[in-house]
């Protein structure tokens, strides 16, 4: 598990130690051989009840947003020469979303009752950049990531909310498949978590006694205060009781709900058994690849979805009953999304806009954005154009997460417009 691998590799203040799931160590001096000031882990207290807690699942390769959402009226959708054709989801295997044209597809039950009973699912339409419009996976990646597109910006977008909101809470920012870049900030570390049961250490025999009771005794060696030595001094410590304290939260009742041979299952069961025991992290990250989608795209959708859709069921199960319920919202979104006319392999090559959503906790269920045109004439290189900036999705969540609506400009550089998407 790592907190901050980037940083404490870095700095010579840092500190790593070797556990089930890698190198983790926190940050504790920064700048390089300057101590720190405070001690971290004992001043991070749970999230009161009414505290915003955001999981951001990252849909890495570029999600074909036509084939999940379906704009069920656009016959350019079905066109055979200049629309998706044989990859077009067909209406009998299309899900209704209330009395709107648009329905999901039917690899998504449990999304698509939600959208209908509960009123807590937005679908963001048209998200997306006119700055660059860029191609490229991994640039795009990068833009979003950061929400800039100024090259000298190097943290993430909620790495800077928590730099405001939590700095230096090894907790703040919370990556289930390694460090995810949204969450690098300058003052605030980034707890990786990929396994709650085994997120503890693992030395092997030969060192089992010796080694692991040195790093103990060097977390409690009393140092002077203001010294490089104590600011060491509270890295490990804090690095042991972080580390206890998720592995404390293993919850093996909860995690039979969730099925352990999905990546993004497991990934979302380690958030609630997380949220379940109240450890003080208000955004959580979570990764799921395989949304590349060049070829054969009906069955890899079928099978990305279905997955996808039976993690998110999961989820809200297993917080359903949490003091906090109310307080936690899953954000899902893509790179980019995918060009309009299949291609000759069966699927669709890189796009532009796409489709972001928002469930749960203070989600005001709906449609929101302007659906893009697709028009041939319209189109950007086949892509359909974007129709809001996805800073302006994120105005919207860091409106909701600090419930303040100033932060946002300071955070992403700029005023972008608050889309109205929760209560």
């Amino acid at each position: 598990m790592t907190i901050d691998r980037r940083s404490f590799l870095s700095n010579s203040g840092g500190l790593a130690l070797l556990a089930a799931g890698g190198y983790f160590g926190l940050d504790a001096v920064s700048p390089r051989e300057m101590a720190a000031a405070a001690e971290l882990v004992r001043a991070t207290p749970a999230l009161p009840v009414g505290t915003p807690i955001i999981v951001y699942i990252d849909l890495q390769g570029g999600n074909d947003a036509t084939n999940m959402f379906i704009n069920s009226n656009d016959p350019w959708y079905y066109d055979v020469a200049q629309g998706h054709g044989a990859v077009a989801i067909a209406a009998k295997d299309q899900l209704a979303l209330g009395s709107t044209n648009f329905a999901l597809n039917s690899a998504m039950p449990w999304t698509a009752a939600r959208y209908n009973s509960h009123a807590d699912v937005a679908f963001i339409q048209g998200p997306g950049e006119n700055v660059v419009h860029e191609f490229s996976h991994f640039s795009a990646m990068h833009y979003r990531q950061v929400a800039s597109f100024n090259g000298s910006v190097s943290t993430g977008w909620l790495g800077r909310l928590n730099d405001l909101v939590a700095p230096n809470n090894p907790f703040a920012s919370i990556s289930t498949d390694g460090v995810h870049p949204a969450l690098v900030g300058a003052n605030t570390p980034v707890l990786s978590v990929p396994d709650v049961q085994n997120f503890n250490f693992n030395v092997g025999w030969q060192w089992e006694d010796g080694f692991l009771s040195a790093w103990q005794a060097m977390s409690n060696a009393g140092w002077p205060a203001g010294s490089v030595s104590r600011a060491a001094e509270i890295s490990l410590k804090d690095t042991f009781e972080a580390q206890s304290q998720v592995y404390a939260s293993w919850n093996p009742t909860m995690s039979a709900t969730f099925d352990s041979t999905s990546w993004v299952s497991q990934q979302l069961g380690n958030a609630a058994m997380m949220i379940a025991a109240k450890i003080p992290c208000r955004s959580y990250v979570v990764t799921t690849g395989g949304f590349d989608t060049h070829g054969s795209e009906t069955l890899a959708e079928a099978a990305l979805f279905s997955e996808l859709d039976n993690a998110l069921g999961a989820f809200f199960a297993a917080i359903s009953g949490l003091p906090n319920v109310n307080d936690v919202f899953v954000y899902m979104s893509s790179e980019f999304g995918r060009q309009q006319t299949v291609n000759g392999s069966g699927g669709c090559d890189h796009g532009q806009a796409g489709t972001d959503v928002l469930i749960g906790g203070g989600v005001k269920g709906g449609l929101y954005g302007a659906a893009p045109s697709s028009v041939p004439a319209d189109r950007l290189d086949d892509a359909l154009v974007p129709t809001v900036d996805f800073r302006s999705v994120y105005a919207t969540i860091l409106n909701h997460l600090t419930k303040n609506t100033t932060v946002s400009h300071e955070i992403l550089f700029g005023t972008y417009e608050d889309l109205g998407c929760f209560a």
